[in-house]
């Protein structure tokens, strides 16, 4: 699924600098994003996790399995997100299978990838 293509037409657009913290691990979170632009580094408990890339998405497990941030996200460069609130995700999800797909699909590496890193640090 190209989620450019899907959200490049957005009006509700965030912009956030280089350096600049998107959200922080424990924070709470009611929003997910999707990156049109830039790069965001993820770090659980200060080990990075992963990087998140233009099309990519962020912040679904919020939306998800519970209210609090599980990561802290970090913009490398400069981006441009489209902020996702808990009703227009149901909304996405309803009427585009794809994208739940898509979602589940994300949340499964970032677990996989998350476990093997803790996995390996112990």
């Amino acid at each position: 699924m190209n989620l450019l293509e899907v959200f490049e037409g957005s009006n509700d657009l965030l912009e956030i600098p280089e350096g600049s913290q998107l959200f922080a691990e424990g924070d709470p979170g009611d929003t997910m994003y999707v990156l049109l632009e830039g790069s965001l580094g993820l770090t659980l408990h200060g080990q990075r996790i992963a990087q998140v890339s233009e099309g990519e998405i962020i912040g679904e497990m919020a939306l998800i399995g519970t209210e609090i941030r599980s990561a802290t996200a970090i913009a490398e460069t400069a981006c441009k997100l489209v902020p996702i609130d808990s009703h227009a995700f149901k909304l996405l999800i309803q009427h585009m299978p794809d994208f739940a797909l898509h979602v589940m699909n994300v949340l499964a590496t970032r677990l996989q990838s998350a476990d093997e890193k803790m996995t390996v640090s112990d």
